[in-house]
């Protein structure tokens, strides 16, 4: 967790000097000075340490259907073990612990925070199951030391990041500048934006009726609950006069759905969970800002030579934090997925070699940039996530090690989206609700 306040005209300087402009997209975690200091050393080569002519296989399960990250990393593993055969399939985070009781062929699977954190949860708790990798021979230096913290449950690696996740907007940088204003950098800023796109004749805010109010003030919201121990506590244990606090991310989601910055109506068009139609539709061109996640928006770049509309005009666009602060954005970042080991393998020798090799520096960064989500990596040059990474520009950020119930983060998202759809009158009546149900999670 880290905290940070910074001058105005400092977050002005820096952003100017950071954000990098993209015409194919894509993010990443904030970095410590310390890591920005390591960019230049030397990573070291992998070197195998088991049999390379040894023959075996290797079951991995996971979330995600289409893995080319996966693919990927697995091609490149197989140049120093060609005999070892990976297979990849299919499974649900919810129901994690019964597909692993039911299929102990699997020597590693996918796991989110959720999967360790919550032992009550029968259905999803595997912390059990996974084997301590603190024990193995993994150099794990590479990956950003609060990543690593994600997968650590009282002291044992039980899990290995191997993306992150966050939200934001998408913007339209040549909209932008056509109409003759600059990218905000704060919540003045962008109400002035908002403004004077909407007098043109736009509708400045658009993206999915279940995402894009929830996603606009996660970021203030969560990172809120998580830089404040007791405030996380008290909503984790279900203390509905605690929400109170997070009023003024509701206040604004609530100033920009009252001036008509969004429309209800049209964010009802958007394709639910279909990105590839998502990302065309903002191909479009008409669409200043889109508000989404890194993980909507990592296939971006594959998709401009879908669209006949991009293809036949492209324009400059870049994936930014809603600046939702007086004087900057907002951070939240959670370790999207990452890989456990069966402890009940029968292959946990070649299991331990494979996460040795995918958390090498450059393996990470491989899986981050094919998947297009940000790197877990220390060093990550993906500068399609420039507007992101520097903790300078952040006003307060927070990194979700899974100490956030999810039952609270989903009473934060759904209160934002019924604010959206105009099931409450004001800001206060909002508050009321998430006072509700927080208290009733």
């Amino acid at each position: 967790m880290i905290m940070k306040r910074k001058e105005w005209n400092r977050w002005l300087a820096v952003l100017s000097a950071a954000a990098v402009t993209v015409t194919g997209f894509s993010g990443c975690q904030t970095k410590t000075e310390e890591t920005k200091e390591s960019k230049d050393e030397e990573t070291a080569e992998f070197t195998p340490a088991l049999d390379t002519e040894k023959d075996g296989t290797l079951e991995i399960a996971g979330f995600m259907g289409n893995f080319e990250a996966l693919d990927q990393v697995v091609n490149n593993f197989n140049e120093y073990y060609p005999n070892i055969s990976i297979s990849y399939e299919q499974n649900g985070a919810n129901q994690l612990a019964e597909y692993v009781k039911n299929n102990d062929y699997v020597d590693i699977f996918m796991t989110a925070e959720s999967n360790l954190s919550y032992p009550d949860d029968q259905e999803a708790y595997v912390a059990d199951d996974c084997l301590d990798l603190s024990k193995e021979n993994i150099d794990l230096s590479a990956i950003q030391d609060e990543m690593v913290e994600c997968g650590t449950v009282d002291g044992k690696i039980l899990r290995i990041p191997i993306m992150e996740n966050t939200f934001g907007m998408v913007v339209n940088k040549t909209l932008l500048q056509n109409e003759g204003l600059d990218v905000p950098t704060n919540y003045e800023e962008f109400l002035e934006v908002l403004k004077a796109l909407k007098e043109k004749g736009y509708t400045p805010i658009q993206g999915s009726k279940v995402h894009v109010y929830s996603e606009m003030v996660a970021n203030m919201a969560l990172s809120q609950i998580g830089t404040d121990e007791e405030l996380l506590k008290k909503l984790n244990d279900g203390d509905g006069s605690a929400v109170d606090v997070l009023r003024p991310a509701y206040e604004r989601l609530g100033e920009i759905i009252q001036n008509g910055y969004t429309d209800a109506a049209l964010n009802e068009t958007y394709p639910m969970d279909n990105y590839d139609l998502a990302i065309l539709k903002f191909f479009e061109g008409d669409v200043p800002f889109w508000i989404c996640s890194t993980e909507c928006v990592s296939g971006m770049k594959k998709r401009e030579s879908k669209s006949e509309a991009f293809s036949k005009d492209p324009f400059e666009y870049q994936f930014l934090y809603v600046p939702f602060g007086d004087e900057g954005g907002f951070e939240y970042m959670e370790s999207w997925n990452g890989f456990s080991v069966n402890k009940g393998s029968d292959n946990k020798d070649y299991a331990v070699e494979f996460m040795r090799f995918l958390t090498t520096e450059e393996q990470i960064n491989v899986m981050a940039s094919v998947k297009g989500m940000p790197s877990v990596a220390k060093n990550s040059d993906d500068e399609k996530y420039a507007g992101i990474q520097n903790d300078e520009l952040i006003e307060r950020s927070y990194m979700d090690k899974g100490e956030m119930k999810n039952s609270v983060k989903s009473c934060v998202a759904d209160v934002a989206n019924q604010y959206g759809s105009g099931a409450f009158t004001d800001t206060d009546d909002a508050m009321k609700d998430l006072e509700r149900r927080i208290s009733e999670q």
